[in-house]
């Protein structure tokens, strides 16, 4: 799905099988367009609604959370479903789209510039804070 964040994402520590694991959560427009017929794209509002995404890979979800802000477009890939909920003020049961998000890539439409990291700082942080023992 692709869309326009709603608002920063939110990094979270979450209990994954006993272990702490910081989760990052997306909320995302997504935009369906349509012909005008006149040669140009209008926004299907029947068809646009917002999600609720969650980045599970911690490295992905800490990316996101640095990177991306309100108002940048993205495109995000991963499982749908909907989550059922009851409204608190109107006690009327409702629901919501939600993704499983396995990967979300920025739009270059509000893209100013891009800062890319060495290949040594890569390497850098992905080596172990350790050093191996000797044999």
């Amino acid at each position: 799905m692709s869309g326009n964040v709603l608002m920063n994402p939110v990094l979270k520590t979450v209990k994954v099988k006993g272990e702490d694991r910081q989760v990052c959560e997306l909320r995302v427009m997504c935009s369906e367009y349509k012909s005008d017929g006149q040669g140009g794209y209008v926004q299907d509002d029947a068809r646009t609604f917002p999600v609720q995404a969650t980045i599970w890979h911690e490295g992905t979800a800490k990316r996101v959370y640095e990177v991306v802000r309100v108002g940048a477009a993205v495109t995000v890939v991963g499982a749908t479903y909907v989550r059922p909920w009851v409204n608190e003020q109107t006690n009327q049961a409702e629901a919501g789209m939600c993704m499983d998000a396995e990967r979300v890539t920025l739009g270059l439409q509000r893209v100013e510039s891009v800062l890319y990291r060495s290949k040594a700082q890569v390497d850098a942080q992905k080596a172990p804070d350790t050093a191996p023992a000797a044999v």
